[in-house]
């Protein structure tokens, strides 16, 4: 084998050995990210059968930075109501008015405006909980009254 072929096959192994750890590793964090995130859902009194995933648990990472993961749901509660409250009023959470462009939206039960937002941090381990309207994170005085389930306090980023 010439040189340059044992060189560039010792590279092509360093750099698969080192993209397959990384990716492990990045599943190993998910898959316990979402394990702290779901006992926090299940904390909420969000029964199984009511989640609608609007974002899987996904990692992250900044370049020399902290990792954090996220998921991102609603529930079939809120998205009754969402339905109800944007069918009487005629414009989505975000403003915009209802057309018949537009009103296939709310067949889907993803786009619902009302959403929980969930971020795992892993150093130090804690999962803060957002309420979400319409891409923009409320309070949790103003959530109670439109959200059907609660956050645990001990976990709301407020």
């Amino acid at each position: 084998m010439k040189k340059w072929q044992i060189i560039l096959g010792s590279i092509l192994f360093l750099f698969l050995v080192t993209v397959g750890g990384y990716m492990i590793y990045a599943h190993i964090n998910t898959k316990q990210a979402d394990a702290a995130i779901n006992k926090v859902i299940k904390e909420a009194g969000i029964p199984e059968n009511e989640i609608i995933v609007v974002e899987k648990t996904t990692y992250n990472q900044k370049i020399l930075s902290s990792e954090w993961c996220t998921k991102t749901i609603t529930t079939e509660k809120d998205y009754q109501n969402w339905k109800k409250e944007v069918k009487q009023q005629q414009h989505f959470f975000n403003g915009e008015k209802v057309t018949s462009k537009n009103i296939s939206r709310l067949d889907s039960k993803t786009n619902c405006e009302l959403q929980y937002l969930f971020m795992f941090y892993k150093n130090p381990s804690k999962v803060n909980g957002y309420y979400v309207i319409s891409g923009n994170s409320v309070g949790p005085d103003k959530a109670k009254y439109i959200f059907a389930y609660t956050l645990p306090k001990n976990n709301l980023a407020y």
